[in-house]
């Protein structure tokens, strides 16, 4: 068995922010919403004040993106020099990040979509790279019948591979452990001990070679 190493890209340019009538780009303090105007864009508004409040209060000088689609709002914070602090090791600061923000928006809008924070497109990057990473994996399985073990993902990241895999057959995905200490295996689908995509091994997770 062997484990194979993550290598995620973080950082990133600095990205313009587009001005058509569904982004907001925020550049001054937090202050209450106003009234006016529609539900959509005040929530964006405030989406996009309390993020730059909080990253410019950690010393980080940024420009932030909101934009709004059916998935929920997606602020995208774009920084030439401080996008590794702000995504930290795996995205465990973005994730902080993006909790914290859910949190204080929620207060004025407890009904608002999902939001989602990004920095620099690593979102977008990271899935891709994950994308990229489960079919070569997934390769190697088919070719040689031996499964492999990915590095610990999340849900969602799990998710990616699992819809990756969905163009190869031979092969079938299953997770050991729970929550953050998720493992996740691909297996070649020849090999009957195996349990079926999904479902969890008890007991142990695979051995490096």
């Amino acid at each position: 068995m062997a484990a194979i190493q993550e290598n995620p890209e973080s950082g990133g340019d600095l990205i313009r922010a587009g001005a058509s009538s569904n982004r907001v780009d925020a550049t001054e303090q937090v202050n209450l919403p106003a009234s006016s105007g529609s539900l959509e864009s005040e929530e964006a508004k405030l989406i996009a004040q309390v993020t730059q409040t909080i990253i410019s209060h950690i010393g980080i000088h940024a420009k932030v993106e909101v934009t709004k689609s059916k998935e929920g709002y997606l602020a995208n914070i774009n920084t030439k020099r401080a996008s590794a602090i702000l995504i930290g090791r795996r995205g465990a600061n973005l994730k902080a990040l993006q909790h914290l923000i859910r949190t204080i928006v929620r207060r004025y809008y407890p009904n608002v979509p999902p939001i989602t924070v990004d920095v620099a497109n690593y979102l977008q990057r990271r899935d891709n790279f994950l994308r990229k990473k489960a079919l070569a994996v997934a390769r190697i399985v088919s070719e040689t019948k031996r499964e492999m073990a990915l590095d610990f993902l999340s849900e969602k990241e799990l998710a990616v591979v699992r819809e990756a895999l969905t163009e190869m057959p031979q092969v079938r995905v299953y997770a050991v452990g729970t929550g953050l200490r998720r493992n996740v295996v691909i297996a070649p689908v020849t090999d009957q001990s195996l349990p079926e995509s999904g479902v969890n091994r008890p007991g142990s997770t695979p051995p490096p070679l």
